[in-house]
Parts: C-alpha cells; sequence; structure tokens
C-alpha cells in the first residue's frame, strides 16, 4: 500500500492550471502594489557621470541579457566536451499482478544501472565545437558593443539634462513667467501671445523633464529615485579640431568589424556542415549490460566480457534533395550577406565622412548661437515692456538653438568614439582604477 499512497499524494498535490495562474497573479499584483508605495513619492538625487556609468554597468537589463547570452555560450561550449563523457542511469522497475498489488515485496522489483559511452562522429564533433567557439566570441562582442552603445547613450542623456536646466532656468527667470495656477481664469483668457508663448515652452519642459527622468531610471536600472545627473565630469572629445584618420583601420571600428566576421563565418559554418553531409560520418560508442542489477531475490555485478563496442558509418543519398537545396540556400545567404556587409561598410565611411562635416557646421553654428546669447545678455536692459518681450524671444530662440546644436553634437561625436578603439582602451583603464 506504500507505493499506491505515494502516487495517490503526488496527483492529488498537483494544481490545475487556473490555481496555479491564480497564484502568480497574486504575485504579479503584491509587486505591483509595493512598485506604486515605492514610487509614489520617489525623491531625487544627484548622481555624477562615474556613479551613472558604475550603476548602468552593473543593473541595466540589457547588459544582463548580454552577459546571460554570453555565459551560456560558454557553457555550450563546455557541454561539447562533457558529453564525451560515459553516461549513467537508474532503472527501478515492478512486475505484479493487479490483484496482488496489495502484496508486494522485494523480490517484485527490479533495480538496475547502466552505462554508455557514445563518441560523436569526427564530423558532428568538429562541427558542434566550432560552432560553440565561434558562438562565444560572438556573444562576448556583442556584449562590448552593448556596453559602448550604452555608456554613450548615457552621455548624452547627461548632456540633454544639462541643456534641459539651462532651459527651465531661463523660463523661471523670465517676467512674463506666472505658473498658469497663480492666474485667475480671466487673466489666462487675457494673456498675451509673448505669455502663451512662455506657458507653451515650460509645458515641453515638464514634459521633457518626465521623458528624461524615465530614461534616466531605466538606462541605470534603478527606479528609486528621481535622478538629476550632474554632468561635470563628462568625457570631452575633439573630433571637431582631431578629426579621426578614416583610413586606419587597426584603430577604428575593429569590434564592428568582429562582428561583421562572425555573422559572416557563421554563415560560412552552415555551408560546411552542408557540404559535409554527402561525407560519411564515423560514430563509436561502448555500451554494457547493467553495471549492477537487483531483482527476483537475485543480484548481478559488472562484467568486461558483457561489453559491446558499437562502430557506425552511414551516407545518405540525397535522393530528395534536401541536403542540395540546403547547400544551395547557405550559398545564397553567404552571397546575399556579403553584399549586405559591403553596403554596412559604405554606409558606414559615407556617414563618417559627412559627420565630419557636419560637426564642423555644428561648433560653427553652436558657437554663433552663444556668442549671440552672450551679446543680447551684456546690452543695457530697457524698461519698456515691448523691448523686454522682444529681447526674451531672442533670447528663447538662441538658447533653444544652442540645445539643439549641443544634443547634435553629442550624437555625432557619439558615433565617431563608438569606432575610435583608443578611446574604449583609456576608458577601461579609468574603469580598472
Amino acid at each position: 500500500m506504500t507505493s499506491l499512497s505515494f502516487f495517490v499524494l503526488l496527483f492529488s498535490s498537483c494544481k490545475t492550471v487556473r490555481e496555479n495562474l491564480g497564484r502568480q497573479y497574486d504575485r504579479s499584483t503584491k509587486l505591483y502594489e509595493k512598485a506604486y508605495l515605492d514610487l509614489k513619492n520617489t525623491k531625487e538625487k544627484a548622481v555624477g557621470w562615474r556613479e551613472a556609468k558604475a550603476m548602468m554597468l552593473k543593473n541595466n537589463l540589457e547588459l544582463q541579457r548580454s552577459r546571460d547570452s554570453l555565459t551560456r555560450a560558454k557553457e555550450s561550449k563546455s557541454q561539447v566536451y562533457w558529453d564525451l563523457i560515459p553516461s549513467l542511469r537508474l532503472s527501478g522497475g515492478l512486475s505484479r499482478s493487479l490483484t496482488d498489488l496489495g502484496s508486494i515485496d522485494s523480490e517484485d522489483l527490479r533495480f538496475s544501472i547502466f552505462s554508455t559511452l557514445n563518441v560523436p562522429g569526427v564530423i558532428s564533433l568538429y562541427s558542434r565545437r566550432y560552432s560553440a567557439l565561434l558562438g562565444e566570441l560572438k556573444a562576448e562582442w556583442d556584449l562590448q558593443l552593448k556596453k559602448r552603445e550604452l555608456i554613450i547613450r548615457l552621455r548624452e542623456l547627461f548632456l540633454e539634462y544639462s541643456d534641459f536646466e539651462t532651459r527651465k532656468e531661463n523660463i523661471s527667470r523670465t517676467q512674463l513667467w506666472n505658473p498658469p495656477g497663480r492666474k485667475t481664469p480671466a487673466e489666462l483668457l487675457a494673456s498675451t501671445p509673448e505669455e502663451i508663448l512662455v506657458e507653451q515652452q515650460a509645458f515641453n519642459l515638464g514634459l521633457t523633464e518626465n521623458r528624461l527622468s524615465q530614461s534616466l531610471a531605466k538606462i541605470l536600472g534603478d527606479f528609486d529615485y528621481k535622478w538629476k545627473p550632474v554632468a561635470d565630469d563628462l568625457p570631452k572629445f575633439s573630433y571637431a579640431e582631431e578629426p579621426l584618420d578614416l583610413n586606419r583601420t587597426d584603430n577604428l571600428g575593429v569590434l564592428l568589424r568582429q562582428k561583421q566576421a562572425a555573422d559572416l563565418e557563421a554563415l560560412r559554418l552552415t555551408e560546411v556542415i552542408a557540404k559535409l553531409r554527402f561525407f560519411p560520418d564515423l560514430n563509436l560508442g561502448v555500451s554494457s549490460p547493467s553495471l549492477y542489477r537487483v531483482g527476483n531475490g537475485r543480484e548481478r555485478g559488472f562484467s568486461a566480457d558483457d561489453l559491446i563496442f558499437h562502430a557506425n558509418s552511414i551516407i545518405s543519398l540525397d535522393t530528395r534533395f534536401r541536403m542540395t537545396r540546403r547547400l544551395k540556400n547557405a550559398r545564397r545567404q553567404i552571397e546575399l550577406q556579403d553584399k549586405i556587409m559591403r553596403e554596412q561598410i559604405r554606409e558606414q565611411i559615407q556617414k563618417a565622412l559627412l559627420g565630419q562635416d557636419e560637426l564642423l557646421l555644428v561648433e560653427r553654428e553652436l558657437s554663433l548661437a552663444l556668442l549671440r546669447i552672450e551679446t543680447l545678455d551684456a546690452q543695457p536692459r530697457s524698461t519698456e515692456l515691448d523691448e523686454i518681450r522682444i529681447y526674451l524671444e531672442k533670447r528663447f530662440v538662441l538658447i533653444e538653438r544652442a540645445s539643439s546644436l549641443r544634443l547634435k553634437k553629442a550624437r555625432i561625436e557619439g558615433g565617431f568614439w563608438l569606432l575610435d578603439e583608443d578611446k574604449w582602451i583609456d576608458e577601461a583603464k579609468q574603469n580598472e582604477e
């Protein structure tokens, strides 16, 4: 009766699908309620560049996914060798008529231990090992590229937040600005066009602040605070004064080309494997009866005389042309990927060449906009309302122009930074310090 009781207990403890879904739903609801309480009154907290970068590298979920992909690639490579170790299986059995299930004894039970050694074919082992090594390298390069992209994006968010604060301060200082909540309905209806313009700018800034706050929390992987980045020690670049030598392949775009090479090699491997399917592969194996067996009151141990050696080689005739089509498909994919890579490289070079010209234009326009703001602020202030409005309107336009140019400059610099291997070597040294 002991065995029957076990099976009854096992099946009675199994929950239905809806019951299990209900448990998961309750867990999701509790997480939501906790997150709401935590985020309802989030406080501001300043964060510097180095601290923010360290937080992002540790907590960002995109990076964690890339790290997990690298871990799985390493495990796949190790598994190629672990599969060469003999397997060990345990087997248990019961043989008894249904009418005698209530009187089971030890002689009715059988217990055995089996072991099998299978050596994959040379072609199969080669392809698995080669694919695993290639997968590990590709996952590692993907991780490095993801780190670069996120660091560049974080720098852009820091610069964007700095510009946001400048524009916000400009709005708060204007004599035309009074928050709509402080005005009566009659005053709101009587607002001048200039006042409506200021209100619209303040509204847009409020939306920008919310977007930046959410973007920063997501990229940092931490929603516990309303992060306020302090852009004091951001990386600075001089790609306008000292443009990259786009003809140097030893320190320019190396990581991107490594990733392209991995994609091409993965396709080449599919072609090689497709070709090898036309040739016979040799498979070896050693099997034996049970290493240890108990049944019908008798015990039996291992005997070397029972070992059986297997060797077989099979060749499949491609009568259905499946292997031929697979090979043709691999060759078409290689040809297409080669064209795609050529186009990507040409696009990358053209973008870099145009980016160098654009960076010079942006630098010149930004310097001109800042000079105009400085000149405008140095002029004597008039007490006439019309002239004050003209001054503020000009200043708003110039500050918006300067803000847009700074972000444009940051994105162009980010594109060059992604390719600049020397800068990333320096970045790695700083992280080690």
